[in-house]
């Protein structure tokens, strides 16, 4: 594997670990939130590559992307109901069809209209059906209109603008998929993207971030602002603030990405959690919930240990079976490789 794909797969492993931390310890949460999904969206603009043919677009990202998404939505629905399943056929209850309905079509309904619904073990399921949709979305705009740069950046406004009105107008509306998310992670995807091409992301705008990002915990802490960031709520804070603080986290982990990745044992790590950062995203809350449960486990730096690796572990196992790759990688090549984002 080239040189740099392992400092994009060390990338993604520093950026799936901000997700771990942002769900488990409570004091640094706030501020994760504040740049850990938009740095997702930026990363897999990063990625992102110009494909013409819509047909195969939308094919490959639809199995990459909502195979495992319908594969772990049925997991972990059955799994959560497996113990009353389980209760009624040892103790022969047979329920009529007619209770079965009743019983599982809201859970059903809730579960497939998905969205800021899905909680818990589902809390991060949004993330992916906005994934597709804005990757879908961009790839249509960046064909018809990628040429001209001054047009691409007041289209982006357009949706950065959309999505601020959702925010402060019609923001206690749940859509389906979270397809309303698209329009502030279009422009994070697009500014991945333009990363990517012209190496935006450079040493005076490191500095810059970290000044930014620390000056705004400060005067988060002293009162003197609220900041405030949740994509999945469409709650996002304050109008360019959101944009610009981000941003500053973003191009802290990328710099730190690169000096780690120097560093063989830690940029090791870093690179394997990236390669299963999908699969890491999808477990880890059901690892870090059920852990919870026991005094045992219930400390947060435990918890982020075990969610981290149980789940590299259960990925590990994944890639060496072709079906279980399909169905939870979305990986339908022949060869064990690791999954691109």
């Amino acid at each position: 594997m080239s040189q740099r794909i392992e400092w994009i797969d060390c990338w993604k492993g520093l950026a799936i670990i901000t997700v771990v931390v942002g769900h488990i310890i409570a004091p640094v949460s706030k501020y994760i939130f504040w740049f850990y999904m938009p740095l997702f969206f930026f990363l897999s603009g990063y990625l992102y590559r110009k494909k013409t043919d819509y047909s195969a677009f939308f094919k490959k990202k639809f199995f990459h992307l909502l195979v495992p998404y319908f594969s772990f939505l049925f997991l972990f629905t059955l799994a959560q109901h497996l113990p009353l399943i389980m209760d009624s056929w040892q103790h022969k209850k047979l329920l009529s069809i007619n209770k079965i309905i009743i019983f599982s079509f809201p859970i059903i309904c809730k579960k497939v209209y998905g969205g800021a619904n899905l909680v818990l073990w589902f809390g991060i399921f949004w993330f992916v059906t906005c994934l597709f949709f804005t990757q879908q979305l961009y790839n249509l705009i960046y064909i018809k209109f990628g040429s001209n740069n001054w047009l691409m950046i007041k289209i982006m406004l357009c949706y950065y603008c959309l999505a601020m009105i959702n925010c402060y107008l019609i923001k206690n509306v749940v859509f389906p998929w979270s397809i309303n998310v698209v329009a502030m992670a279009l422009p994070f995807y697009w500014l991945g993207h333009m990363a990517a091409k012209s190496l935006l992301i450079n040493s005076k705008i490191i500095r810059l971030g970290i000044i930014v990002f620390l000056a705004a915990i400060l005067l988060d802490a002293g009162s003197l602002l609220h900041f405030s960031f949740n994509m999945k709520n469409t709650s996002y804070g304050v109008l360019i603030f959101n944009v610009v603080i981000a941003l500053s986290g973003i191009s802290i982990t990328q710099q730190l990405a690169v000096l780690l990745h120097n560093k063989s044992y830690i940029g090791n790590a870093l690179c394997e959690l990236g390669s299963a950062s999908m699969l890491i995203m999808y477990l880890h809350q059901p690892i870090q919930i059920t852990m919870k449960n026991y005094p045992i486990f219930a400390n947060q730096g435990i918890r982020v240990i075990g969610a981290l690796i149980i789940s590299y572990i259960i990925y590990k196992i994944i890639i060496n079976y072709s079906i279980m790759r399909q169905l939870f990688l979305g990986d339908f090549s022949t060869a064990v490789v690791k999954v691109d984002e």
